[in-house]
């Protein structure tokens, strides 16, 4: 699995989290937030842009070129 798969699969079970706990929780007179719901859709489309780049990269067939210094001087 890609980096940036793996990145998108993380982003995604985050905004998981979000949509089934909520994005703040207040116990007592603590409250924490978790990251805004906006932010991690920005991130989960750059995400699966770079993970689409990252798959159909993969796919091509790689090519091999060669240089060679040699011939005529100066």
């Amino acid at each position: 699995m890609s980096t940036a798969q793996q990145r998108l699969d993380e982003v995604r079970v985050a905004i998981q989290d979000i949509l089934k706990k909520g994005q703040s929780v207040r116990k007592g007179d603590r409250q924490v937030d978790r990251a805004q719901l906006a932010s991690l859709r920005v991130l989960e489309q750059q995400y699966a842009e770079a993970a689409a780049l990252e798959a159909a990269t993969n796919n091509r067939r790689s090519r091999q070129v060669r240089l060679y210094s040699g011939g005529k001087g100066i």
